[in-house]
């Protein structure tokens, strides 16, 4: 549903005159006559002017004010000197369904003994949002709600609502729009014009393997509505890397290998090669072969940054294959550590056993955190040479 036309309510006052003597206190008068422009369309809910609500105020006080204003206004006496008068349906100061708002505000001296005449033209003084969800969307969730935010209030728009095509109604400024769904929160941020309505239209994105997320906003300023499209996560975390496809004819150092399988994220390390020279009978399910890589000595270490575990809905599993030339104890000999700025890191452990020349899988499934730029670092503490190969994150 789209606003196609904004109300715009005229109080326009009608001129008198008066035969007494002005003097500089005193009364004047203020007569307004109520006009409603015969154009205007309402396409989300009428407003009648006679019902409007007027305002005058002196220095920061309300001195007089009439409500409802009616058809037929009769003249306000008022003590001569400067005024400000405002004219709105109602009164609006947190969110609410099906409540556009109305308002328009001028500046009227008054002389003693005469009659004054203002024009106030009222529109649109708040917000409007109206959320939709693609086919995708509600294929892939089965519970889900929105939330809109602002300092002054929550509105939830439920499936019913959404169906229903309800418009809610915020004041101008930030606010923050929620999707939950299957147990997943995503945010966005929107800055609110008056006397516009927002359209918000929710997909779900592909699964997470990078740390992108979309949100595209679409502003024509020649119009009074507004597309917002949010990207929301699929809430699938799905990284692997095979350390590429193409067997390397020798050794080649991380900085400067660029055959990764995974190129949306970013890999790094020290004395730490990609090689293919080990070749094992032995091995694990689903093991690529290949490629792996080579960890030669002690404080060789190999990381990966990029991975948008956010909004991940359910926990996750590392995993890779490993061996070593000789045994060397997991946790201690080759430690596994996260973190979420890249810059502190946690160690993450997996069930204590030894690595030895037989390939083996290792999975670890606790403590790994949601973080928009995960960074998963795999360092050896050990001078027997390590091989990792197949690493993956995904959630279980």
């Amino acid at each position: 549903m789209r606003i196609k036309n904004i109300l715009y309510a005229a109080l326009i006052g009608l001129c008198g005159c008066s035969s007494t003597e002005v003097i500089e206190k005193g009364e004047g008068t203020l007569r307004v006559k109520l006009q409603l422009d015969p154009q205007v369309v309402i396409a989300v809910k009428s407003a009648d002017v006679a019902t409007f609500s007027l305002e005058i105020s002196q220095d920061g006080q309300v001195v007089k004010k009439v409500s409802p204003v009616g058809t037929e206004v009769e003249p306000i006496s008022l003590t001569s000197g400067s005024y400000s008068v405002r004219a709105y349906s109602q009164d609006f100061t947190v969110p609410a369904f099906d409540t556009p708002v109305y308002e328009g505000s001028t500046s009227a001296t008054i002389a003693s003994g005469n009659e004054t005449a203002v024009a106030i033209t009222c529109k649109q003084s708040n917000a409007g949002i109206q959320i939709e969800f693609t086919d995708t969307f509600l294929t892939n969730h089965t519970n889900y709600f929105v939330t809109v935010s602002q300092i002054a209030g929550v509105l939830t728009f439920s499936s019913e609502d959404v169906i229903a095509g309800r418009v809610g109604y915020f004041l101008p400024g930030t606010a923050t729009i929620t999707v939950t769904a299957d147990g997943v929160e995503y945010e966005q941020e929107i800055d609110l014009e008056s006397c516009r309505l927002y359209n918000v239209t929710i997909d779900d994105a592909a699964p997470v393997v990078s740390g992108d997320l979309n949100v595209d906003i679409i502003v024509d300023t020649n119009v009074v509505t507004e597309d917002v499209a949010v990207v929301f996560p699929s809430g699938v975390v799905d990284y692997s890397e095979t350390m590429g496809g193409i067997a390397v004819s020798s050794q080649v150092v991380v900085a400067g290998y660029t055959g990764w399988a995974n190129k949306k994220v970013t890999y790094d390390g020290i004395n730490v090669y990609v090689a293919a020279e080990s070749n094992f009978s032995d091995t694990y399910s689903g093991a690529s072969g290949g490629n792996y890589l080579l960890l030669r000595q002690s404080g060789a270490w190999f990381s990966v940054s990029g991975i948008n575990t956010s909004a991940a809905a359910s926990d996750m599993v590392l995993s890779f294959g490993c061996r070593a030339e000789s045994s060397c104890d997991l946790n201690t000999s080759l430690v596994v550590s996260v973190s979420q700025d890249g810059v502190d890191f946690t160690q993450i452990t997996a069930e204590e056993q030894q690595i030895n020349a037989r390939w083996k899988a290792i999975s670890y499934t606790e403590n790994i955190p949601r973080a928009e730029n995960l960074t998963i670092r795999i360092e050896s503490k050990t001078s027997v040479r390590c091989m990792i190969d197949d690493l993956s994150l995904k959630t279980l």
